[in-house]
């Protein structure tokens, strides 16, 4: 199984320097993990995460879609002004 590391750090395996980054993905066996289990997460919960945080844009199969538009917001007292009309003549 992968892992994740979750924030990057550097460590000497086997008396040569490495570096891990965010994001970057191990086996479970690598020595690198070894005493720094907490610099990683297994893929599967990350990605169980990420989906969590996505919304959904369509219904599913057989769900009612919610069809009501979206309520416009308040105009500010300054928007409900009635444009001025410079440039133009008031006589005829």
């Amino acid at each position: 199984m992968a892992l994740r590391c979750k924030r990057a750090f550097s460590a000497y395996v086997d008396g040569r320097p490495r570096v891990v980054k965010t994001g970057q993905l191990v086996p479970d066996d690598d020595p690198i993990v070894k005493g720094r289990e907490a610099s990683f997460e297994s893929v599967d919960a990350h990605l169980s995460a990420r989906r969590q945080r996505v919304e959904q844009a369509t219904a599913d199969p057989g769900e009612p879609r919610d069809l009501t538009p979206p309520t416009p917001a308040s105009k500010s007292a300054s928007d409900s002004k009635t444009p001025s009309r410079r440039g133009r003549s008031s006589s005829k």
